[in-house]
């Protein structure tokens, strides 16, 4: 009598487990392992989060962003009504150090945060109606989801990162607008399908060991093959990725070929300053910082303060002598700025392609080998309508936008991270989404006018507050919903909220001019002391 298979173990997250076993059979035509074996692979092109243990009860707890100090209060989301706040007189605050020095006595970060309706998520923080997700952030809208992170609409993907509309796709990342389905090791792509170990490519399918190719299909190593040549050959090499993942439980990455393609030593490429601020974003920075503080700035003065916590970027020199961009994504990471091209230059390499002679069967990684030495790395990806776009890395339908790392169906922003059909944004950390005119501000949702805000829904001028839903007209507020006038979580009058925000505001102005920076920040006053300065 056949012995009965073990269960999953209770890290596995059952029905994901199930979910994941069916999705390695679509893409290898084998199950490889449980999910659990496989968890530090898929971690490795997550984007940045941070875990913590409850002040309240130990259990740990996940906040979606690298910048939450290491020495704040943190406590799980549905233990926040639990907490008790420490008594506050309104008119115990007469000065700005006053101001923040009640305020540091009283934050909490709230990190677990679930929106919507959602079902059996562990280990995630900003998950919006989802169904079976595991260790991720920044979800909305999708279901089986397991060490992936900033993404939507989506459907079994795992180590799938900066993603919109991706389904069975394991260790994708940049998957934009209409995302890879049925995809492993995909990178910066739009609606490519049966992919695999592709880089920049676009509306492909049946494509593998491919790079900067647009509308093609059954393809190696950019080398076009009859559809009866490409599946004896993908049959062949989808069976040794299945062998070696079922005993290593990893493969070679997208970085690895990288690091094949140019000669081996070749050093750092030179840093080249950024392209002049455009007129028109200049523009409009003056216009936000108007409306948000009262006062009209310069943003070349104040780009290193607003940069300072972006996603990290640069502009080199590439290999072919052209400027080019590295950054610090986890994908960005995987190609050494030595290595990088313009994207104009990698759409050009498109036409080198590897030879597979008629009879040959090449391994693996002889595949692996040959991709590599015509493999052209980019980190742009400029895909639909773009006018206006300068020094941004992926822009898809954007106009009038400056030194992002990605911009979505965006306009009028700038040095911030991941903007996503939103006008006016400037600094941040994140994904800022369906939001406008807002300064230095992370993970914001349906926001407006709003400075130094953190993951927060539906907020309208808000000046230094975390994890708030509906507030209007807040400052220093933490953790509550459907407030107006409110400082340190309190009502307060209309007269006595001008005050407060006056105060704030002249403080920030002056420290504007005098140094081009804010010392302070919404998470440095968590940790109790003011935010180191950047070197």
């Amino acid at each position: 009598m056949p012995m009965p298979k073990a269960p999953p173990k209770s890290g596995d997250h059952a029905p994901l487990n199930k979910q994941w076993k069916a999705t390695c059979r679509i893409l290898f035509g084998a199950e490889i392992g449980e999910l659990s074996e496989f968890a530090p692979y898929l971690k490795e092109t997550m984007f940045p989060c941070k875990m913590f243990k409850s002040a309240l009860s130990g259990k740990p707890v996940m906040v979606s962003s690298p910048h939450y100090p290491d020495a704040g209060k943190y406590a799980s989301q549905e233990e926040i009504a639990k907490m008790q706040s420490l008594p506050l007189s309104i008119n115990d605050i007469k000065d700005i150090d006053s101001l923040f020095g009640a305020a540091s006595e009283r934050v909490v970060f709230c990190g677990n945060k679930l929106f919507g309706k959602n079902v059996n998520v562990k280990e995630g923080d900003n998950i919006a109606d989802c169904l079976e997700v595991l260790h991720s952030h920044d979800i909305y809208n999708s279901k089986y989801v397991a060490y992936s992170s900033i993404g939507r609409v989506s459907d079994s993907i795992y180590g799938v990162n900066i993603f919109w509309k991706c389904s069975h796709a394991i260790r994708c990342s940049e998957c934009t607008v209409a995302g890879a389905q049925r995809c492993f090791e995909c990178y910066y792509s739009t609606g490519i399908a049966d992919s695999y170990f592709t880089f920049n490519c676009s509306s492909c399918q049946d494509c593998m060991f491919s790079f900067n190719l647009r509308g093609k299909n059954c393809m190696i190593g950019n080398l076009q093959l009859t559809k009866e040549r490409y599946r004896q050959l993908k049959a062949k090499l989808v069976s040794e990725m299945a062998e070696k993942l079922q005993k290593d439980k990893r493969l070679f990455s997208i970085g690895d070929i990288a690091r094949l393609s140019f000669e081996q030593g070749k050093s750092e490429a030179l840093e080249l300053p950024p392209s002049a601020v455009p007129i028109e974003v200049e523009g409009a920075f003056a216009a936000t910082s108007r409306i948000v503080l009262g006062k009209q700035h310069n943003s070349g003065r104040l780009a290193k303060w607003l940069m300072s916590r972006a996603i990290g970027m640069k502009k080199v020199r590439g290999a072919q002598g052209s400027p080019a961009f590295k950054s610090d994504s986890p994908t960005g990471r995987l190609v050494g700025s030595g290595r990088l091209v313009s994207f104009n230059e990698a759409l050009a390499s498109s036409a080198n392609s590897i030879s597979i002679s008629e009879s040959e069967l090449p391994s693996l990684d002889e595949i692996k080998k040959r991709a590599a030495q015509k493999a052209a790395f980019s980190l742009e990806l400029l895909e639909g309508q773009n006018r206006g776009v300068c020094d941004t890395l992926l822009a898809f339908n954007s106009s009038d936008v400056y030194r992002l790392w990605w911009s979505v169906l965006s306009k009028h922003s700038a040095y911030s991270t991941v903007v996503t059909e939103s006008e006016h944004i400037f600094g941040g950390w994140g994904r800022n989404i369906f939001s406008q005119f807002c300064i230095n501000c992370d993970n914001l949702t349906y926001a407006s006018k709003c400075f130094e805000t953190d993951s927060s829904y539906q907020c309208r001028n808000c000046y230094f507050c975390h994890n708030c839903e509906d507030v209007e007209e807040g400052i220093l507020c933490f953790n509550v919903k459907g407030m107006r006038y409110a400082v340190l979580n309190q009502q307060v009058t209309k007269e006595e909220y001008a005050r407060i925000k006056k105060m704030l505001l002249d403080y920030i102005n002056k420290e504007l001019d005098a140094k081009g920076k804010l010392e302070i920040d919404i998470f440095s006053i968590g940790a109790g002391k003011k935010k180191k300065e950047k070197k």
